[in-house]
């Protein structure tokens, strides 16, 4: 996480898939507290994986979630009526659609950049990535103005 700008390396995921993920500066700071604190307490060295848990085993992803779902029911956040609410892929989604439109909003070429999206997702190809993008009302409005300008452009409008 030293280099600039500030990246983890994810290693063996899916399908043993390996990954460079460029990541926030204030991300960076907080997950070198985190490896500071674990350092501290022992648990450096104790399993292959970041996130351990106080016995020294990896974290297991029932567990996160779990920690998940009781943090934001705390904060009084809850899903739609008969849904679990708001869980850990929730923010995979949430992250894809704020991508795309930050890029609209630049005026970049989505269709040029989506595979740059799959694979900070860490997806082979982005139809994998296509299941993360929610048709919110802004993604929506963003897209449709992008479309009628270039059928504008091209008169077939």
């Amino acid at each position: 996480m030293e280099a600039t700008p500030p990246r983890l390396v994810i290693r063996e995921t899916k399908f043993r898939k390996s990954r460079l993920v460029p990541v926030d500066s204030s991300t960076a700071d907080a997950l070198r507290s985190y490896a500071s604190t674990r350092k501290h307490l022992g648990y450096d060295g104790l399993a292959k994986t970041f996130f351990v848990s106080e016995s020294g085993t990896p974290l297991a992803y029932s567990t996160v979630g779990a920690t998940f779902l009781r943090i934001v029911r705390r904060l009084g956040i809850h899903g739609p009526a008969r849904s679990f609410g708001p869980n850990l892929r929730c923010l995979r989604h949430t992250f894809a659609v704020r991508r795309l439109l930050n890029w609209y909003s630049q005026c970049k070429d989505v269709n040029q950049l989506l595979p740059h999206l799959s694979v900070y997702l860490g997806h082979a190809k982005p139809q994998n990535t296509y299941w993360y993008l929610t048709a919110t009302p802004d993604l929506l409005s963003k897209a449709g103005s992008r479309f009628e300008l270039f059928a504008n452009q091209r008169g077939e409008i």
